[in-house]
C-alpha cells in the first residue's frame, strides 16, 4: 500500500472515531447504543477483509511475477558472502563462485567477460554482453546480456539470452558487408542523390574516379562535381574533365566510364567489359539457357568440366541443386527485384560459389559468382578438427574409467597371487588375467596419448642421441629387405621431451612405414633444424613462426589415400586388414606430439606411388640446458611400515583393494568414499600422517580436499592417484615438494614401494 493509501486511511479511521463518539452523545436508548455498536462491528469486519484480500493478492502476486520473470532470464541473488538467497533456477548454485564458474564455462574470455568477472568479484555494478560457443566461424553463437546490480546488502545477477536478435543483426551485417564490397568493386560508377540534389550514397569505383575517399563526397551538391546534358553523357569535374555515359534510375545513378563514341559503339564496348570482367559470370535466358559467358567463369571450372558446349546453365550444377537453382531463377525473372544470393556448386562438389543474382532486362539475367571454395574446405577442416578434440575428450573419459576398473583387477590379481605358489594350479590362471590386464592398460595409455592426457616426464633431450638409441631396434623391427637410412643434421637444437614417448612415436611411424613397403624398399629418417618466418598450416593446424628441429620419415610404400588421409589420426581408424592393427598406432603419435607442444604433417602419393613422408616439428628449447646426474634406483625389498594414513577414492573396488593392500603391509588405514567425509574426520580432530586421495571425484575433488585439510594440518603429506596426467592438476598446487603422484592403473607393489618411499624421506 502506498503513501496516500495508508495516509487515507489514517484520517479515516480519525473520522470513524469522532463520529462514532458525536453520535454516542445524542445516544439516549439502550437499543440505539446497540445498534450504533453492531455498525461499528461490521465495518470492522469489512475492513480486515478487504485487508485481507491485500494481503492475498500480495502473495498470489509475488510468486507469479517472479515466475514470469523467470520465463524472461535467469535471475540470482546472493549476499554479501557469497551465499545463494534467491534463484529462478532453484538451487542451481551452491554460492557466488560456483554460479560464476559454471557461467565462464559458458562464455568465451573477452574484455566483456573480464569486466564481468571484475564487477562480480568486487560486487560492483555492471552491465556486459558476452558471448561464447559457435564454430568459429561466426555461426551458431549463444549471446547473453549479463548485468550485475547491488541492492542493498545483496547482490542480484541477471542473465539474458539475446542470441536471436543478435544472431540476426550479425547476419544482416555480413550480408551488407558482402553486398557493399561487391558494389564497390564494380566496374561501374554508383552514386544516388536526394531531393534536394546531395549526395547520399556512391560506391568506391566513383569515388576513385575523383581521387577522393566516399566520406569526402558524401554531403556535397551533384551540381558541383558533374554537369548533366540531354543526350546521356555527364561531365565530372575531375582534373582533367572526364565524360562519362549516365543512365539515370530514379534516385539511383549508374555511370560507366567510356571514350566519347556513338550508342552502337557503347553496347560493344559493354560487352567487352563483361569479357574482361574480375568476377566470373554469365548471362542466361528466361529459360535457364546460357546466352554468353565470360573469361573468369570458364577459367573457374575449365580444371573440372568441359565447357565448349554448355547450352543449359543447370547441367553443370550439382545434381541436388538442379531443380532449386531453376526456380530461382525462374523467381528472378517473375519479380522486380534481384534475388538474395545464393550458393551454387558446381561438378562433384569441388567448386563452390555465392552466386549474385541480377536482371538486364526483361529477358535475360545476370549471374556473378565468387569463389568460395577455399572457404568451404577451411569449414571442413574447422569440423574435422572439433570432430578430432571431441573424439579425444571422450576416449579421456573412457580411459579415465577403465583405469580405475583396470586398478581394480590388477590390485586383487597381486592379493591373490600373494596367496598363490607357482605350483598351484590357479597361479597361471591368475597370472595370465594380470598379463591381459596389463595389455588392457596399455591400450588405455594410448588413448591418453591420444586425448593428451598422458604423464610425460619432459627432459631436455637431443634428438641424435634418441635415434642412436634405437638404430639397432629399428633395423630388427624392419627386417633385412628394407634398407635403413639416417641422416643427422649438424647442430641440432635441444628440445623438451619425454625421450621414452618420442621412441614410441618412432617406432609406430616406422612398423607403418614398414607394412606399406612389404618386404623391400627404402626408409630413410633425417633430422634438421627448421625456422619458420611465419605462421604455416599444417593440416588442421597453425605453427606459429619460430625454431623446430625437423624429424622426416619417408617410406616408398604405396602410399594413402587422398580420402583417408583427414582421418589417419583418428583413433581405431586404420585401412589394415581385420586383426593387423588397433588402429591407434598414428593417433597415439598424434596425441603424443601435440602433449609435447609440436606439429605433425603428412604428405602422400599414390599416382604415381612415391610413398609417404611423415614430418614432425618438435619446438627448440631455449632455457638454459641442466646437466642431469641419475642415481640407480635400489630394489625395495622391503614394502612393510607403519602410520595412519587417509584413503580417499570414490570407486569403491579401487578403494577396498587400496586398504586392504595398505592394511597387510601394516599401516593403519582410514576410508573414505568422498572428500566431504574426509574433511569431516579432520575437523573432529582426526590426524594422519599420510592423506591419499584420488583426482576426480564428485561434489569435491582431490587438490580442492588437499588444500582444505592443509588449512588444519600444513605438514600433512599427500599423494594424487589419477588416470589423467601430473599436469592438469599440478599447475593449481604450485611446486609443493609434499604433493606426490601415483597414476592409474597402479600394482599393490607400486602402491606400497611409493607410500614407503613417503614415509622413509
Amino acid at each position: 500500500m502506498g503513501m496516500i493509501g495508508r495516509m487515507g486511511v489514517f484520517v479515516g479511521i480519525i473520522l470513524f472515531i469522532l463520529s462514532f463518539a458525536l453520535l454516542s452523545l445524542s445516544i439516549s436508548t439502550p437499543l440505539q447504543f446497540m445498534a450504533l455498536g453492531s455498525l461499528a462491528l461490521l465495518i470492522f469486519i469489512l475492513a480486515a477483509f478487504l485487508n485481507r484480500q491485500r494481503t492475498d493478492k500480495k502473495n498470489i502476486y509475488y510468486p507469479l511475477a517472479f515466475q514470469h520473470i523467470a520465463s524472461m532470464c535467469e535471475v540470482a541473488l546472493f549476499d554479501t558472502k557469497g551465499q545463494l538467497q534467491l534463484s529462478t533456477k532453484g538451487p542451481a548454485y551452491l554460492n557466488l563462485s560456483d554460479f560464476a564458474r559454471k557461467l565462464f564455462q559458458k562464455i568465451q574470455p573477452s574484455e566483456a567477460s573480464a569486466k564481468l568477472q571484475e564487477a562480480l568479484e568486487t560486487q560492483q555494478y555492471c552491465d556486459v554482453l558476452v558471448n561464447g560457443g559457435g564454430n568459429g566461424l561466426g555461426q551458431f553463437e549463444k549471446w547473453w546480456m549479463v548485468r550485475v546490480f547491488p541492492h542493498q546488502k545483496s547482490l542480484g545477477v541477471a542473465v539474458v539470452d539475446v542470441s536471436q536478435p543478435v544472431g540476426n543483426f550479425n547476419q544482416l551485417q555480413q550480408s551488407y558487408n558482402a553486398l557493399e564490397k561487391f558494389i564497390d568493386s564494380a566496374p561501374f560508377g554508383l552514386y544516388y542523390t536526394s531531393r534536394s540534389g546531395h549526395l547520399v550514397g556512391l560506391n568506391a569505383t566513383f569515388a576513385n574516379w575523383f581521387g577522393k575517399l566516399k566520406e569526402e563526397l558524401i554531403g556535397r551538391r551533384v551540381s558541383d562535381i558533374l554537369n548533366q546534358s540531354n543526350d546521356g553523357w555527364v561531365t565530372l569535374h575531375t582534373d582533367p574533365p572526364l565524360k562519362l555515359y549516365h543512365i539515370l534510375n530514379g534516385s539511383a545513378n549508374l555511370v560507366f566510364r567510356m571514350p566519347v563514341q556513338s550508342l552502337a559503339s557503347v553496347a560493344g564496348s559493354y560487352l567487352d567489359t563483361f569479357e574482361k570482367e574480375a568476377l566470373p559470370a554469365l548471362k542466361l535466358n528466361k529459360a535457364g539457357h546460357v546466352i554468353a559467358m565470360n573469361a573468369a567463369f570458364r577459367h573457374m571450372i575449365v580444371e573440372y568440366l568441359e565447357i565448349n558446349d554448355l547450352h543449359v546453365f543447370t547441367d553443370i550444377v550439382n545434381e541436388g541443386q538442379r531443380s532449386d537453382i531453376h526456380k530461382k531463377i525462374q523467381k528472378l525473372f517473375d519479380s522486380m527485384h534481384n534475388q538474395q544470393p545464393f550458393e551454387v556448386r558446381f561438378s562433384d562438389e569441388k567448386i563452390h560459389t555465392t552466386a549474385y543474382a541480377s536482371r538486364i532486362d526483361k529477358d535475360t539475367a545476370l549471374l556473378q559468382f565468387i569463389d568460395i571454395s577455399e572457404q568451404k574446405r577451411l569449414e571442413q577442416q574447422f569440423i574435422q578438427s572439433q570432430k578430432m578434440q571431441a573424439v579425444g575428450q571422450l576416449a579421456g573419459g573412457i580411459a579415465h574409467d577403465f583405469n580405475n576398473l583396470l586398478t581394480a583387477m590388477l590390485g586383487f590379481c597381486d592379493l591373490l597371487l600373494q596367496r598363490c605358489i607357482p605350483s598351484d594350479p590357479s597361479y597361471s590362471d591368475v597370472m595370465q588375467i594380470k598379463q591381459n590386464g596389463i595389455r588392457a592398460a596399455n591400450l588405455v595409455r594410448q588413448l591418453l596419448a591420444f586425448s593428451r592426457q598422458q604423464t610425460l616426464q619432459p627432459k631436455i633431450t637431443h634428438i641424435t642421441d634418441v635415434l642412436a638409441e634405437l638404430t639397432a631396434l629399428l633395423r630388427r623391427l624392419i627386417g633385412a629387405g628394407i634398407d635403413l637410412q639416417m641422416t643427422h643434421g649438424r647442430e641440432l637444437w635441444p628440445i623438451k621431451v619425454d625421450a621414452s614417448q618420442l621412441e614410441q612415436v618412432i617406432i609406430n611411424l616406422v612398423v607403418n612405414a614398414r607394412d606399406a613397403m612389404g618386404q623391400e624398399g627404402k626408409l630413410i629418417i633425417k633430422t634438421s633444424n627448421y625456422h619458420s618466418s611465419k605462421v604455416t598450416r599444417l593440416g588442421h593446424d597453425m605453427m606459429p613462426k619460430g625454431d623446430y628441429v625437423l624429424i622426416e620419415l619417408q617410406d616408398t610404400g604405396h602410399g594413402i589415400e587422398p580420402e583417408n588421409i583427414e582421418r589417419i589420426f583418428e583413433p581405431f581408424f586404420t585401412t589394415k586388414e581385420v586383426g593387423a592393427g588397433t588402429g591407434l598406432g598414428l593417433s597415439t603419435v598424434y596425441g603424443i606430439v601435440k602433449q609435447t607442444g609440436g606439429f605433425i604433417a603428412v604428405n602422400s602419393s599414390i599416382t604415381p606411388p612415391t610413398g609417404t613422408i611423415f614430418k614432425i616439428f618438435l619446438p627448440r628449447f631455449q632455457g638454459e640446458e641442466i646437466v642431469e646426474f641419475v642415481v640407480p634406483e635400489t630394489p625395495t625389498t622391503d614394502l612393510t611400515g607403519g602410520g595412519k594414513i587417509l584413503l580417499v577414492e570414490d570407486e569403491d573396488a579401487v578403494r577396498l583393494f587400496s586398504a586392504r593392500a595398505l592394511r597387510e603391509k601394516g599401516y593403519n588405514v582410514t576410508e573414505t568414499s568422498s572428500g566431504d567425509q574426509a574433511l569431516d574426520l579432520v575437523k573432529n580432530g582426526e590426524r594422519f600422517d599420510l592423506l591419499i586421495t584420488d583426482v576426480v571425484m564428485p561434489k569435491m575433488d582431490g587438490p580442492t580436499l588437499s588444500k582444505k585439510i592443509k588449512d588444519h594440518y600444513p605438514e600433512l603429506k599427500t599423494i594424487f592417484i589419477s588416470g589423467y596426467t601430473e599436469d592438469t592438476f599440478r599447475k593449481n598446487l604450485g611446486h609443493d615438494a609434499k604433493i606426490h603422484f601415483l597414476a592409474k592403473p597402479f600394482s599393490l607393489k607400486d602402491l606400497a614401494a611409493k607410500v614407503k618411499d613417503i614415509f622413509n624421506a
